[in-house]
């Protein structure tokens, strides 16, 4: 099955909203959705800092409106009635307990028409990180109302120059709990979380060649990947986390190749006598997607997984730093065109056989990104005179910053 005709399947199937634990909460998604309408959502009795949270990451969803009401609930019929008349579909309710180092969010949402309870469910962290728990809450109402894991928990990783050195660092989603999690005093780039969350792989010139080394998410339990002459990037992740595809030069022309684990080379993908490099996995890892210059200037290219079947998605411009849809249905890159000095975002829609901008006229937009479920698109930009991360939905609309970091912010790279 060829490449189109594959991810016409993977597209059509992420849009059916299927949640066995609750079809009652799917059925009220179902039915508002059906007619274009957002859930309508009040929030009642929230632990101030809990509801600040809370809101942000169901707003950030565009699934849900928030009503801006401060009536409170008991759980008497009477008081759902005046959230009816507030035309709240659903009502939240949750109370926050912390003893000692623990914290534990309650919550229960009702249906405000029937008087239902759509869900009864506790949160707990032993190191009493409430964000995270409101973040858990958030993704909890996401999974309920559309069969998709929400994506409030995540993170990003990036690297920064902030130190006057390029570092690796990580931030929330929504831009809080900043970490630095290098100290190596060199250049680090191309971090990329790994599927489950656990490892980080990135390039580091911190022994004079560009390797490739994996660690925590901490930053701590480095080793090295991939230390071959010359490049040892970038890299990526296959979705199944067992394999590893990367640029090699090897002392030659860069070549693209698959490793395991151990860094040692399953496959090699690409040959001939041109650059080739930026390689990503499809999500059915049955593909590879990647920039070459073989046609003269560097383009977009597919492949079959061990190389076979390369067939080039043509563009007018320089394209650069392909990401995959988790969804399978579009391709996401970078792409300076002819008579610009500065790259775009450009999306490649995989059913149609055609792309278009995202970005357009504010600064270099490089290095995009898929979130998790494929609906938002994080990138660094350089719109306010530096390089900084920002995000868009997948549609261009909603272009944000993250959050202000001091120095340059590039190569982001969104956890699961």
């Amino acid at each position: 099955m060829n490449l189109l005709s594959v991810n016409r399947i993977v597209a059509a199937l992420v849009f059916i909203p299927v949640l066995l634990t609750n079809i009652y909460a799917t059925d009220v998604y179902i039915r508002l959705t059906a007619h274009g309408q957002r859930i309508n959502i009040g929030l009642a009795n929230l632990p101030k800092e809990i509801q600040t949270v809370v809101r942000q990451d169901l707003l950030f969803t565009r699934y849900f409106n928030i009503i801006p009401s401060e009536m409170p609930f008991s759980g008497k019929k009477e008081e759902l009635v005046e959230w009816q008349k507030q035309n709240a579909d659903v009502l939240l309710t949750a109370s926050l307990n912390i003893t000692g180092s623990n914290g534990e969010l309650s919550a229960k949402m009702y249906d405000v028409n029937t008087g239902k309870i759509i869900f009864n469910k506790s949160f707990t962290d032993r190191e009493n990180d409430w964000r995270k728990l409101a973040h858990e809450l958030s993704d909890e109402i996401v999974l309920r109302f559309t069969g998709e894991n929400g994506i409030a928990h995540t993170k990003i990783v990036f690297a920064n120059d902030g130190t006057g050195n390029k570092e690796v660092y990580t931030v929330d989603y929504d831009g809080y709990n900043l970490k630095r999690i290098t100290d190596d005093k060199s250049i680090n780039l191309f971090p990329k979380f790994s599927p489950d969350g656990k490892q980080i792989i990135f390039t580091t010139y911190k022994y004079g060649n560009p390797d490739l080394y994996i660690m925590n998410p901490d930053g701590r339990k480095k080793k090295s990947l991939s230390t071959y002459q010359g490049l040892n990037t970038p890299a990526n992740w296959s979705p199944n986390g067992k394999e590893i595809v990367l640029t090699l030069s090897k002392g030659s022309l860069p070549d693209i190749y698959r490793l395991n684990l151990e860094g040692e080379i399953i496959k090699r993908v690409t040959f001939g006598k041109c650059i080739n490099t930026s390689p990503n996995f499809s999500p059915n890892e049955r593909e590879i997607i990647f920039v070459s210059n073989r046609s003269g200037s560097p383009q977009l290219h597919v492949s079959d997984i061990n190389g076979t079947n390369v067939r080039r998605i043509a563009t007018e411009g320089y394209s650069d730093s392909p990401d995959w849809s988790p969804r399978g249905d579009k391709i996401v890159f970078s792409m300076r065109i002819p008579g610009r000095d500065e790259f775009d975002i450009f999306i490649y829609d995989i059913t149609a056989g055609k792309y278009y901008p995202l970005t357009h006229s504010s600064g270099s937009n490089e290095n995009p990104c898929f979130s998790p479920d494929g609906r938002f698109i994080v990138f660094s930009s350089t719109r306010n005179k530096r390089r900084e991360l920002f995000m868009m939905f997948v549609d261009g609309t909603g272009q944000r910053r993250v959050c202000d970091i001091k120095g340059n912010s590039f190569m982001p790279h969104w956890s699961n």
